[in-house]
């Protein structure tokens, strides 16, 4: 069969089945207990046929998710579109998406199938990926497809509602930003993507508070320590111990998000948090530059010197002091760091599409982690840091 995708923003897994409802008010249906799967059902005298959504979306596989979108972004943002000022709206919906559905048919998708698939995309206000490689709207038309052809002269670029705060209009310094790190790139022999568009100047734009980055420096650098020191295989009682004090000396009890709470919590870890914890020290190190304790972030090649990062807050006694010590960093240099990380990530993001290692001994890894905690620096999309994307 045509391999089949819906891509929407919206996150309401009640509506979506609601709708599949709406649209099979005669056919049996059933849902698994997470939601994450529905299966209709049509019998007939002698049999039966079947029809399957696989749901993913940013709040269930958060991880594989964002992977997934940046790789699709990556993609369509190679092709040579004939209209590019609809590619790069259909760039901007990409990075707007919260939830994938795929599509089971035990035949191939008719044509009764397909105008079923329609009114669903039009009450997601979906997009939909289809065949090898075509990206259609919500009514069938062909916004892109591998070969750069549209069928739609301009496309009105709609999103959720926790995207609406960050609807900002272009300005100078966003362009002027633009440039800038483009032309970094450019001498550095990276190559980059012209067609990401820039991002919010800074009259657009809001910095976290030098104690909110202390804070969120602080929970960082705590949660990646106890990632290292069971990635080492010390004991959990131990490394509860060791964690636990750190805690209480910088009075951090309030400073850690959800998911991080979940993980000191905890006795022990899976590996999988435990490798992914560990990297929270190049998002800490982000913190400590933006602070004012590391003086430069350069290309995101080399791991942070872990030992140096956190011996300085190692050699203060309480949260205070490192916070009164701290010098936040004007608007304008977080947000430069921010739009050149946008378009490293980019690159390496597009190297691991293609199988390639990234250029300029460029470190996705490294890359990623930045982009989040820049993200986060500049309220990106106002989201906390459990939520916070790394669109390229």
């Amino acid at each position: 069969m045509r391999n089949c995708a819906l891509y929407s923003s919206q996150l309401d897994l009640d509506q979506l089945f609601e709708l599949i409802q709406s649209i099979y008010p005669q056919d049996k249906i059933e849902r698994k207990e997470d939601k994450t799967h529905i299966q209709v059902i049509r019998k007939k005298w002698l049999s039966k046929k079947t029809k399957g959504f696989n749901i993913m979306t940013s709040q269930t596989n958060p991880g594989e998710f964002t992977s997934m979108i940046q790789g699709m972004m990556g993609f369509l943002s190679q092709i040579e579109g004939r209209n590019l000022a609809v590619q790069e709206k259909v760039l901007i919906k990409c990075s707007t998406l919260n939830m994938v559905v795929g599509i089971e048919a035990e035949e191939d998708i008719s044509e009764e199938f397909f105008e079923e698939l329609l009114t669903l995309a039009q009450g997601l206000d979906a997009v939909i990926f289809w065949g090898g490689g075509s990206l259609l709207n919500a009514q069938g038309q062909l916004l892109l497809d591998v070969n750069g052809e549209s069928e739609v002269e301009d496309y009105k670029v709609t999103a959720h509602t926790s995207f609406l705060d960050d609807v900002r209009p272009h300005s100078e310094s966003g362009a002027r930003r633009k440039e800038k790190s483009e032309s970094i790139l450019a001498k550095q022999g990276i190559p980059f993507n012209v067609h990401l568009p820039a991002r919010a100047g800074d009259e657009h734009t809001m910095i976290r508070s030098a104690e909110e980055v202390a804070q969120r420096a602080v929970a960082l650098c705590i949660a990646a320590l106890k990632g290292e020191c069971l990635g080492a295989g010390e004991s959990a009682e131990d490394t509860a111990a060791l964690v636990q004090e750190v805690i209480d000396k910088y009075d951090a009890a309030s400073f850690f998000s959800p998911v991080e709470k979940r993980f000191i919590a905890q006795h022990g870890a899976e590996q999988q948090d435990v490798i992914s914890f560990s990297w929270g020290y190049e998002a800490y190190h982000v913190m400590l530059w933006a602070l004012g304790y590391v003086e430069e972030l350069g290309a995101p090649v080399d791991l942070c010197n872990v030992g140096q990062a956190v011996g300085y807050l190692q050699q203060k006694d309480t949260f205070e002091d490192f916070l009164a010590e701290a010098s936040l960093r004007s608007k304008s240099e977080i947000l430069d760091a921010a739009d050149l990380i946008y378009r490293y990530n980019w690159v390496c993001v597009d190297s691991r599409v293609n199988d390639q290692a990234p250029p300029a001994g460029l470190n996705g890894g490294v890359a990623y982690e930045r982009h989040r905690a820049l993200n986060w620096l500049i309220c990106y999309l106002d989201q906390e840091w459990d939520d916070v994307r790394t669109d390229t």
